[in-house]
């Protein structure tokens, strides 16, 4: 097996008090084996390699796998007043920290029993003969079977405060993003319960329930409490495996993919990883399956998301909204695939990227299904055509209108109003013609209405209005004003412009002595159609009792 040490030399300046944290960024030096004497401070290490941290030592070794040492000292100058500590951010496989051949923390494990915890950082406080003035050795041991290996992070000797809450603040972000993500799926479970049917909620609730707990997985203090027992990596592959699996559900449901056979593959390999990564009995297959299959599968779905996007045109706002979280989480992706692979370097860099990535595609497929649920409850209330209320949105609405006149006595009126010759309309012009004039009829009548007027298609070009609240005088002026506003100016056809005109019956009822001698529904609605056809046979164009 091949042995690597690196020892670095720098002075740092403690003075009295030091509030905050400085950095040792090196130069740090290099030498290949392994001894336990490079920990002590005796050891004399100027013919040794110069290198840094923060950079894999791949740079200098590429393909070395095996142990490594760096070592550097710092200088506390006079008294300290509050306690000091040292922590590394990040490094590849498993290391051991000691301050002047003192060990003071490890995160993993060295062969024989290799126990890889990259990525994982330590905080560790300085013993008081480590804060005594004068020079102090830092030494840390590093093992790496990777692709890469050696301290990828900052390390920082300062005010133990300080450190722990820079930790805290790692710890709180994550927590943070995961109680949003969180969130966001447990208001899913309202539309859900709202609407049933619509089990795209349940797939995003899934999501975010899975995207949560691997946020929670990621927290520093999180990964320490499981390393004893659980690779992280381990749970980190399978809830990032499974959040992909409930998203490609859930795709499948927003824009009815249920028949896709591609989808279909892209949520059955994503559910077969997670007990894959459940199983896998060693790190270097944990690291494999995240570099090679977990996160190539997460670009896929996402091009595979951008390519349905794009190609179903009837996906509207759906499809727009979810191009801008494709774009950032797949830009996040797309770097820790390169990353990976070695097309870029391996860099110390907290992963903002990938967080807010995550928050947003999950807001954004959240926002989706939620205009998609008031999309479909707007849809079971309006027309779709003409943007008026749907027909037994209007008659139960008239029940209602009676219960309350009846009530508190008050009038009410029912209008039917119809389309002049608008089978002429259809035969001639076609059908698009045909409802384009519906469509602008609609609009006319909803700016000509009353806000508390109940305005809707009854069928084909016949509409009604139901007017709660208003006698036989103020039915005529409504069924005038709207009969003047649709044939005021002509309507565009596609082709050609036509003047439309709308003839229009009317009833009124006033108050009776009993609830129940008001008329039904049904009755009203048939009162005011007869006057409908009276004014069609009175030459149309016009309003009738």
């Amino acid at each position: 097996m091949l042995f690597v040490a690196v020892v670095a030399t720098f002075q740092l300046q403690v003075a009295t008090p030091q509030p905050g944290t400085v950095a040792l960024p090196g130069p740090w030096r290099l030498r290949t084996g392994d001894a336990a004497a490079w920990a002590r401070s005796d050891v004399d290490d100027r013919a040794w390699e110069t290198t840094q941290v923060g950079v894999s030592w791949t740079r200098s070794h590429p393909g070395y796998r095996g142990f490594a040492w760096y070592r550097a000292s710092y200088l506390v100058s006079g008294r300290v007043d509050e306690a000091l500590a040292l922590r590394v951010s990040s490094a590849v496989g498993a290391y051991e920290v000691y301050v002047d051949g003192r060990l003071l923390g490890h995160v993993g494990a060295f062969p024989p029993a290799y126990r890889a915890r990259s990525g994982m950082p330590l905080l560790v406080p300085l013993p008081p003969a480590a804060q005594s003035p004068g020079a102090h050795l830092v030494a840390i041991r590093v093992y790496s079977e990777e692709r890469v290996g050696g301290i990828v992070g900052q390390v920082d000797v300062g005010s133990l405060a300080s450190l722990e809450a820079r930790q805290r603040e790692v710890d709180l972000y994550l927590l943070g993003t995961a109680l949003l993500i969180l969130g966001i799926g447990v208001s899913q479970l309202f539309f859900w319960l709202r609407r049933p049917a619509s089990r795209e909620h349940v797939g995003i609730f899934l999501v975010c329930l899975f995207l949560g707990l691997f946020f929670v997985v990621w927290m520093p203090a999180t990964r320490l409490a499981l390393d004893p027992t659980v690779h992280y990596l381990r749970l980190y592959v399978a809830l990032a495996a499974a959040a992909l699996a409930a998203y490609c559900y859930t795709f499948r449901q927003l824009f009815a993919l249920e028949e896709d056979r591609f989808v279909a593959g892209l949520l059955a390999a994503n559910a077969v990883l997670v007990p894959v990564a459940l199983m896998l009995p060693t790190w270097t297959m944990l690291r494999a399956a995240a570099s090679f299959v977990l996160n190539p599968l997460l670009l896929v779905v996402l091009a595979a998301t951008l390519f349905l996007v794009v190609r179903r045109r009837d996906g509207g706002r759906h499809s727009r909204l979810l191009l801008w979280g494709i774009g950032i989480l797949g830009a996040a992706a797309l770097h820790d695939v390169l990353v990976d692979w070695g097309a870029l370097p391996q860099r110390p860099v907290f992963p903002w990227l990938i967080t807010l990535g995550a928050v947003v595609f999950v807001a954004v497929l959240a926002m989706t299904t939620a205009e998609k649920f008031v999309d479909t409850e707007t849809s079971a209330l309006y027309d779709k055509l003409t943007g008026l209320y749907r027909r037994e949105i209007v008659l139960d609405a008239l029940s209602r209108e009676i219960r309350r006149a009846a009530r508190i006595g008050q009038p009410l009126s029912v209008i039917m109003l119809d389309v002049d010759r608008f089978k002429q309309i259809n035969d001639t012009l076609g059908h698009q013609a045909g409802d384009r004039v519906l469509g602008e009829v609609g609009r006319r009548l909803i700016d000509a209405g009353r806000a508390v007027d109940w305005l809707g298609r009854y069928g084909g070009e016949e509409f009604i209005a139901v007017l709660a609240g208003t006698d036989r005088g103020g039915a005529l002026q409504a069924a005038e004003r709207l009969r003047h506003a649709v044939s005021a100016l002509p309507i565009a056809t596609g082709r050609t412009a036509r003047t439309v005109t709308l003839s229009a019956g009317l009833v009124s009822y006033a108050t009776a002595p009993r609830a129940e001698e008001w008329p039904t529904a049904e009755e009203l609605v048939g009162a005011a159609d007869a006057a409908l056809y009276r004014a069609k046979n009175a030459g149309r164009d016009c309003v009738r009792e």
